[in-house]
Formats: C-alpha cells, structure tokens, sequence
C-alpha cells in the first residue's frame, strides 16, 4: 500500500456542486490538502468536500474512488468490471426465484433458485450450452459479482432499502431471455448498520477423514476462478447460523491475509486481485462459523496465483500515474463512513455517526456525506465496506499531514469576530452553572442563617431559664 500526505492540487472544476441536504455551492478556487492512499488497487481520494473546513459552516466527507483505465475496464464495481459481455440468448421454460435475508452475524444471504436452468461454473468461459450456465447478482441496479450456485455470501452492502437482483447468464455470459424478457427476479431488503465481523471465530475438533484442497485458475475477463475440493465434509450454506453438525458448514476466504467472506458452493469467482502474487486460503468452517481443527491445526488449504501488471484483473500498475484514472461507480451501495470528532489529544470524544454515501453530481468515483461540523479540531473518517467482493476498512485522520482540520468560524470572519453558536452555547451554559452556584450559595447563607437565629434563640430561652432558677433558689434560701 502507498500512502502519500498533504495532496494538495487546485480544486476539480464543479461548477455548481449542490450539496441537495443543505444546498451549499462549493468555490472553484480553493486548495485542497487531502489524503491519498491505494487500497487493493484502487486509489482513494479523502478530505472534506470544502476547505478551509470552517465550524458551523455546510460541508461533508469527500471521498474519491479511482482505478487506472484500460480497453478491459468499464466504470462500474462489478467483478467483471462493468462489462456485460453482450448479447442474449432465446431460450423457454427456464424462470428464477430470489430471496435474501440479513445474516445475524456479517451480510447478507442470498438463495437463487432457478427452474429449467443448472449451474454450470465449471465451464465458465465455454461454449454455450442451452439451460446451463451461472447467475450475475446486483444490488440497486449495479453489479456486484458472479454465483456459481444457488446460495451466495453478500458482504458490504450499505444500510437502507436495497434492491437484490439476480440474472441467469449462458457459460459465456450472454444474458438468458424469454419472449424477449430477461430470466430474472428480485427483491427488496432493509440492510440494518452492522459493525464489521469479527475476526476471532473459535475452534471445534474436526471429525476423522476430513480435509480440503483447492485450485486457482485465471480468469479471461478479470480476477480467478476457486474450486473447492472438501473430503468428509458437506457444504451446508442452508443451515448456516444454526446448531453445528459435525462435518457440515461452509467455508471462510482469505487472499493475503485479509478475510473476504463466506465460500457457499464449491467454485466462486474472484473478481479483484492485486497485481504480482496473491494468497488465497480457504478454511472449512461449522454453521456456527467456528474453524474445523485437528490436534490444534486448522483444517485448510493454501494456493498462489500471479496476476501480472497491468492484466485484465486489476488495471492497476505500480505506478497509476502512467495511465488515466477512471471514477468507480455505485460505491454508495457497498460503502459506508463513520465520522468521529476527536478531542485535541486525538482520543475519541465519544461523538460519533455512521453516515451514508451518496454520489457527487458531474464526478464519476466521487462521493459525499453532508454534514456541518458544529466543533473545531481533527476529525476521523473510517470507510467500512467492499469493493469487488474485497473487504475496505480504512481510516483516514485530518492532521498537518493529511487533510486540513475544522477550523474555528472566527478564523474567517472580518473585521469583527462574532461568537459562534458553540461558543455562545458555553456562556450561557457557564452563566446559568455561576446563576445555579450563586442560588445555591444564597440558600447556603439563608440556612446558616436561620439556624443561627434557631441557635441564638435556643440560647437565649436557655439563659432566661437558668437565671429564673438560680433566682428561686435565692428566694427559698
């Protein structure tokens, strides 16, 4: 990963950009001084969307999602990146069923169940062959992968109403049609915020006899293709989240370290990987998601592709600045941003908001999450999502050597500084603590007080008692 600080270069011509929740017009003319990074290829572009970033003023999260171009890519997020790969194919009697449901632990379960169609991945690229073949899934109209069989594992999707929406496709990725209509079906869901899965799953002992082994093998229009091979153990992805059952479950991937998702059928598509050499693991997991272990070593296998520079799979080289960037769209659907205000230590200072991300009008790759800082000092942005199926859990700070912290509104304000609300909000706050301490004070010395006089009358009545009885004694005496 090549991080670089302090990017600062003229602001993009976005003549007019409206910001829709709070209709703010962004200058042409000021600097920014955000912060780049590369992440699995792509390039990130992070800062506020106005700066000087003042406090009380509209403002937002800017963030920039770009991949170097070449005759192989398209725009959008999809494995196959953006590419339809053209074309239909007349077929009859072949229709498709979708459902999904929020998985309780990490994304969303998706069950495809086709009628007069059968999945077909292990020819994949081929020939067509009429009523086989593999499905494209899309969330809100964009897509998001392949499935190579009736269950798939979605991760990344933003919180909100979303539109699952599945496709049948021949081997070579014509789209199926009957009378004309595409064989697809869809539904809706309420994707719930949910923090990241964790990563510690546990352990359980595997029963004799079971093992795995799997293989990679490049794929002509983008990423690789994975066979998984188990023995004595059953790919179960209907009764995942219920009670373990021994030699059952499905499977955890990781490429390089970092854990993707769910494995539900025996092949899946790859439709991201870095250039140069890639690691991919495959663990085999209980319902329950708990790593299948014997005396203590983790049932898996381990497999290496090369994916060469400037290949179909990324369009990323080692240096970006040698080709044109293009904008990824429809990341608002996969990414979310949870902004947090930081206290001037850098700690956290508990104030913190998961936001959505929405398009920036007339920028392709370029996002923004409205909000107005109402406290000066740095800021926290952690984008928490996928792109092409892999993991984004990035944080990106304001400081000297990233983007510009939120500034103080007297800063800009001429010839005369005016309170800002936050500041006005403190006096008033410290006035009535002073009017709350000067009442309690006042109730203090009313008590004292009366219980003063109570005392001094005590006294009083005691003295009189006194003397009226030593004047007594004298009498009887």
């Amino acid at each position: 990963m090549r991080v670089w600080n302090r990017l600062p270069r003229p602001r993009r011509s976005l003549p007019a950009v409206a910001f829709a929740v709070v209709g703010l017009v962004a200058a042409a003319s000021v600097v920014w001084a955000h912060e780049g990074r590369e992440l699995h290829g792509f390039t990130f572009d992070v800062g506020f969307l106005v700066e000087p970033a003042y406090e009380g003023q509209p403002n937002g999260v800017y963030l920039s999602v770009t991949r170097a171009s070449d005759d192989h890519h398209g725009s959008g997020p999809a494995s196959d990146h953006g590419h339809e790969h053209g074309g239909t194919v007349e077929t009859s009697g072949m229709a498709v069923e979708v459902t999904a449901e929020v998985d309780p632990i990490d994304g969303i379960n998706v069950h495809i169940i086709p009628t007069g169609f059968v999945f077909a991945p292990e020819r994949v690229n081929q020939a067509d062959v009429d009523g086989e073949g593999h499905a494209h899934v899309y969330v809100d109209g964009q897509k998001v992968g392949r499935a190579y069989g009736e269950w798939f594992h979605l991760k990344g999707v933003a919180p909100g109403e979303r539109e699952i929406r599945v496709t049948l496709q021949t081997n070579g990725h014509s789209e199926y049609v009957v009378d004309g209509q595409p064989v697809q079906a869809a539904t809706t869901i309420s994707v719930p915020a949910m923090p990241p899965a964790p990563e510690e799953v546990g352990q359980v002992e595997a029963p004799e006899g079971m093992g795995i082994a799997i293989s990679l093998e490049p794929d002509p229009l983008g990423g690789a293709n994975l066979k998984v091979m188990p023995q004595g153990f059953t790919l179960a992805p209907a009764n995942v989240n219920a009670p373990n059952v021994a030699g059952e479950g499905h499977a955890h991937l990781y490429v390089n370290g970092v854990r993707l998702g769910r494995i539900y059928s025996p092949y899946l598509h790859l439709g991201k990987l870095a250039p140069g050499m890639n690691e991919v693991r495959v663990t085999l997991n209980t319902n329950m998601h708990q790593e299948y272990t014997r005396n203590g070593e983790t049932i898996e296998a381990v497999a290496t592709i090369h994916i060469p520079e400037g290949d179909a799979s990324d369009g990323m080289p080692t240096d970006a600045g040698q080709q044109t960037q293009v904008g990824v769209n429809g990341l608002a659907n996969s990414l979310t941003v949870e902004v947090t205000h930081l206290a001037a230590d850098m700690s956290a200072s508990g104030v913190a908001r998961q936001m959505a991300l929405t398009p920036l009008p007339g920028e392709a790759g370029g996002y923004v999450a409205p909000f107005i800082p109402t406290a000066p000092g740095p800021y926290r942005f952690r984008f928490v999502g996928t792109i092409d199926g892999l993991p984004i859990d990035a944080t990106f700070t304001s400081g000297p050597d990233t983007f510009d912290d939120v500034r103080s509104a007297t800063e800009a304000q001429f010839p005369r500084a005016v309170p800002s609300a936050r500041e006005i909000a403190g006096v008033a706050t410290a006035a009535q603590q002073q009017a709350r301490d000067a009442s309690d004070a006042s109730a203090m010395a009313l008590t004292v007080a009366v219980a003063g006089l109570v005392v001094g009358g005590f006294g009083l009545l005691t003295g009189v008692g006194l003397a009226l009885y030593a004047f007594r004694r004298r009498g009887a005496g």
